[in-house]
């Protein structure tokens, strides 16, 4: 069995690859789960993570919603400017977490 320059290329180009994929694998899902993970065993509560997304979609789909409701001179302001906000410690309480993309935000209401 002979190696070729060929054979050799393709092993290393195929490696590369495998490595990229790993690193990109660990970027999107593991390290972000991991995360979780031990915030969890913290205390901190939260969404589940959503790859790449995470909570930014709710978020804003939320605010777009707030916007197009009229509010009264004696309504709370703070479901207006940030409903995510006020959502997530209605349900979750003052220790949250909240994933945006590929990071995390921690919230402690008071």
């Amino acid at each position: 069995m002979t190696v070729t320059i060929t054979s050799v290329l393709a092993s290393i180009v195929c490696v590369a690859v495998l490595r990229w994929a790993w690193g990109v694998l660990n970027w999107v899902w593991f390290r972000p789960k991991r995360v979780e993970r031990c915030l969890r065993q913290q205390g901190f509560a939260g969404k589940p993570y959503r790859v790449l997304v995470g909570d930014w979609k709710e978020s804003s789909d939320m605010l777009q919603e707030a916007r197009t409701k009229p509010i009264g001179l004696s309504d709370a302001i703070l479901p207006r400017v940030m409903p995510f906000l006020h959502q997530m410690v209605k349900d979750y309480g003052i220790q949250h977490v909240t994933l945006y993309f590929l990071s995390c935000r921690f919230s402690l209401a008071t």
